[in-house]
């Protein structure tokens, strides 16, 4: 569902960035990119641009009178010009779509005056809806999501995006429609942009392969007159940069919601998982791991009458077995993804036997570039055997190893030893292995058993 996104408050600017300087730099050395000077004319400086823009800092201001009956805007900014350069920083350092948007408006505000502004973010289906992840509007924009379907009727720039041979990055609404009686005609022009004052639109289109992912619109009154040719151009030269920044917000957005899918999905299973940096730092523990944590350090008895959460830390002996991984995968010199040394450690609570952890260091992840972290598998062999039969096999998987469980995925998938062998980069005789020691956890006797206890 579509959400719309307020003015945020002035968050604090973030400066420390390489790309977007490198970026700037690169644009501002070539000599395409080099605007002719044209000389000042009357009331188009600097000051008539600011006094245009419906927005400063990102609040509402109207026009003055003599600016709206100043006409046409003839002169734009350029990538050269240096009150650009901390906006495009800033943008280069968002980290959320807040910082994006905030940095968005100061940038536009500041480069192409306009008096109204919307984003769209990562479109579900752009040929057929507005509909998008997420849709950021300036105040005097911001429209409930049956105006935009509603519009979506009688709107003629999506056909116009859509029948194009080349992929469109910038446009003007009298690109579409050039003649501005013709214009004004349209059922779009009088519904959906009339009443908001507004006759003159830019939009900026985002693509990924040939369908477009995101876009913003920026709108205009009467007496601010069309975008220039010259606007066009900076908003062409301004698209590498926000895509830049576009393409790693978005991708981190939907990482994130993956990410918060599988936490919420593990909460719910019957074993406990835990992840740790290569500092021992918890990156993630499920609710189940908040138990058994609960359990090894006060106690199974004691550990019922405490907030497991509030008292959550990694039980001491957990702790020294992921330091001594940790010091032995340091004092090896091998590669990363290497089956030489054993980085995983299998522990018993020393009182209670029945609490059980399966410790593995994480290195096999080539071409990463993160550091190696600690897996975490806590079970209690109590519950386990308690469960009604057949046993949910996410328990079941709980018994094994992250290899042995690897193993038993593709064995449940109908891959036979060798093609097993040869997608895990393993010989056929450690397959075996594996197999042997899967079918003595899960006490079958044969593969077809596996799979019958595996499928049911």
């Amino acid at each position: 569902m579509s959400s719309f996104q307020t003015d945020p408050k002035w968050l604090r600017p973030l400066w420390s960035t390489q790309t977007g300087l490198h970026l700037l730099k690169k644009q501002n050395r070539g000599s395409s990119l080099r605007s002719r000077p044209k000389k000042k004319k009357p009331d188009q400086g600097i000051g008539a641009l600011k006094s245009t823009t419906g927005f400063v800092h990102g609040k509402r201001r109207e026009p003055s009178a003599g600016h709206a009956q100043s006409g046409t805007i003839t002169k734009g900014r350029s990538l050269q010009d240096r009150a650009l350069e901390p906006w495009l920083l800033q943008l280069h350092a968002s980290t959320t779509v807040d910082d994006f948007w905030l940095a968005l408006q100061r940038l536009l505000n500041e480069a192409v005056p306009f008096d109204a502004l919307i984003v769209y973010l990562n479109f579900f289906d752009f040929a057929s809806s507005w509909r998008a992840a997420r849709i950021l509007a300036t105040p005097n924009a911001q429209r409930p999501v049956r105006w935009f379907e509603e519009r979506r009727a009688v709107d003629m720039t999506p056909q116009f995006v859509l029948s194009r041979s080349q992929r469109t990055k910038v446009y003007r609404l009298s690109d579409v429609i050039p003649a501005t009686d013709e214009l004004r005609r349209t059922a779009f022009f009088q519904h959906y942009l009339a009443p908001g004052g507004w006759h003159y639109l830019a939009v900026s289109l985002f693509w990924n392969g040939q369908k477009v992912t995101s876009e913003y619109a920026l709108r205009r009154t009467e007496g601010q007159g069309d975008f220039t040719d010259a606007e066009l151009r900076l908003l062409h030269r301004l698209h590498p940069h926000i895509e830049t920044v576009l393409s790693r917000l978005i991708e981190q957005e939907e990482a994130r919601a993956q990410r918060q899918w599988l936490e919420e999905f593990s909460d719910h299973l019957p074993y406990a998982l835990i992840f740790l940096d290569l500092e021992l730092v918890p990156i993630y523990g499920n609710r189940e791991a908040h138990t058994q944590c609960a359990q090894w350090n006060f106690g199974t008895k004691q550990a019922r009458a405490i907030p497991a959460r509030d008292v959550f830390r990694i039980p001491e002996l957990i702790e020294r077995a992921c330091l001594s991984l940790k010091k032995a995968w340091l004092s090896h010199n091998v590669p990363p993804d290497s089956s030489e040394l054993s980085l995983s450690a299998r522990l018993t609570h020393p009182r209670d036997r029945q609490l059980t952890a399966n410790v593995a260091l994480r290195t096999d992840m080539p071409g990463v570039a993160a550091k190696p972290g600690f897996v975490i598998y806590l079970s209690q062999e109590s519950r386990i055997e308690n469960l009604t039969s057949p046993l949910p096999v996410h328990s079941l998987l709980s018994r094994l190893s992250p290899a042995e469980q690897e193993v038993a995925r593709r064995v449940v998938l109908g891959e036979s030893n060798r093609e097993i062998a040869s997608g895990l980069h393993k010989s056929v005789f450690t397959v075996k292995s594996h197999l042997t020691r899967i079918y003595d956890k899960l006490r079958v006797r044969s593969r077809s058993q596996m799979l019958v206890l595996l499928r049911s």
